[in-house]
Order: structure tokens, then sequence, then C-alpha cells
């Protein structure tokens, strides 16, 4: 196991913005990653471009911006570390997040780290996108995919993936279970974990639940599989337990 902290400063620079999508663990990552560098002394923000749970980010302040001057003030205080939302939605305990439109001519101060969520996965440990997601600003630097791994050798299907019945046109209608050759190939489609990433942005597979032991060795092979069939960098890791199992970053 490597350092997991040493890890996370070395994948987010100060005046980067990185945009999560997926499912397995965005929430969690974002809340990491920002603890993380926010103890280094690093200002951090965190937004999402669709919608959140208000229950994920109840220990952090929050700000309401409703118009692009709202929301530089909240990115550019003097708070370590900030959500910055739309607005709230009481009746479904969810934050909405900020139009695209906000990150157009963004001038993010060179001391702070912006970390987006772009698409939802109602719960489930993988994800394949549908025809309105992900949403990423054209501004990220990084677009990072997470995949859960307690869906990692289980059925495709809608208990372990949302949008699973378009799973089957990315990885063919003969193949049932998600097993490390399925798992990298959904992560490296451009209709899978690619999707909507650009070519000047860069792309990089967090598989997260490592601490589920029963499903490490999985995600090891598929994190091999990503990098010698794909060319596409990962990690395996633990989000909540803020570990690190193995990447391909260097």
């Amino acid at each position: 196991m490597a350092d997991f902290a040493a890890f996370v400063e070395k994948l987010f620079r100060p005046g980067g913005i990185y945009t999560f999508v997926g499912a397995g663990g965005k929430s969690t990552a974002l809340r990491t990653v920002a603890a993380h560098l926010a103890r280094r002394g690093i200002r951090v923000r965190m937004t999402t471009t669709t919608r959140i749970a208000v229950a994920e980010f109840s220990s952090f302040p929050v700000s309401a911006a409703g118009s692009a001057e709202e929301a530089a003030q909240a990115f550019t205080d003097g708070e370590t570390v900030r959500l910055v939302v739309a607005d709230a939605l009481p009746t479904q305990g969810k934050y909405a997040g900020l139009d695209v439109s906000f990150f157009k001519g963004l001038s993010l101060d060179a001391r702070t780290v912006l970390l987006v969520e772009g698409d939802g996965s109602r719960k489930r440990p993988l994800k394949v996108p549908t025809s309105r997601e992900p949403v990423i600003p054209v501004e990220s630097d990084l677009v990072l995919a997470v995949l859960g791994a307690s869906g990692f050798d289980e059925p495709i299907d809608e208990a372990h993936c949302y949008n699973h019945e378009a799973a089957f046109a990315i990885l063919g209608s003969g193949e049932r279970t998600f097993n490390a050759a399925s798992i990298a190939a959904l992560a490296a489609h451009p209709a899978g974990c690619r999707k909507g990433v650009l070519p000047r942005m860069g792309f990089h597979v967090l598989l997260n639940q490592g601490d589920l032991e029963d499903k490490r060795e999985t995600g090891r092979k598929a994190l091999q599989g990503l990098a010698s069939a794909h060319g596409i960098s990962g990690s395996l890791v633990s989000l909540q337990q803020e570990v690190l199992y193995e990447t391909t970053v260097h």
C-alpha cells in the first residue's frame, strides 16, 4: 500500500478543476480529497452540475450562488473549504448544482482546487451514462471516473449498474458479469465512463471500495487491463478508509 495523502496531493494541484463521474463513491471522493487538501492549507471549493444530497456535506460550509458574481465570490472568499451550489431543494433533501455556464471564463485562483460532481448514480456501484449525462464543465483539467468494487464479479443488472441495459451495447450481449476485462472496457469506452471527456482533458479511473478484500484482486486485474489494453491510468483505493492499494500513476 502506498501513501494516500501523497497520492491526493500529486493528482490534485492548486489552480485545477477536477470533475468526478461514474458511481460508487463520487461524493465520498469530493469530501475525502477536500479534507486532505484543506489540512495542508490548500483552498478547496466543491460543487456539482447536477444534484447532491444535503446530508453528504453537512460538515462543510455551504454557499448558494444565484449568479456568476456570487459564485465567483464564494470561490475566492477566505474559507479554506466550501461547497458552492445554486440552491437548496428541501423537499428532496438535495442541493441543486451550478449550471455549466457558471464555469465559462472562470478565473480560478492559483491557490484553489475546484472539485465538481458531474452526474448521479442512484446509489448503484456502477453505471453507464444516459443521453443527458455526464455534465462536465469544458474547463475541467482532469476527469475522474469512479467505479465501486461492490459491483465487481456481480451480474450486469439493475441492482449493480445504473442504466445497466446500455452496458450490453458497450460490452456485448454475451457478457453477463462485471469481470476485470468488462470493468476496464466500461471505464475506457467513449460511451461509458469516458463519455464527454474532451481530448484536452486528463482522464483517470478510481476503482473504489478496495477495502472489500474479495473484490480486490478483480480490481487489480482491471487496473492492469486499463493500462495495458487501453493506455489509461487508474488507482485502486478505499475512499472511505483513505487507503491507496495500487496505482499506475508515476
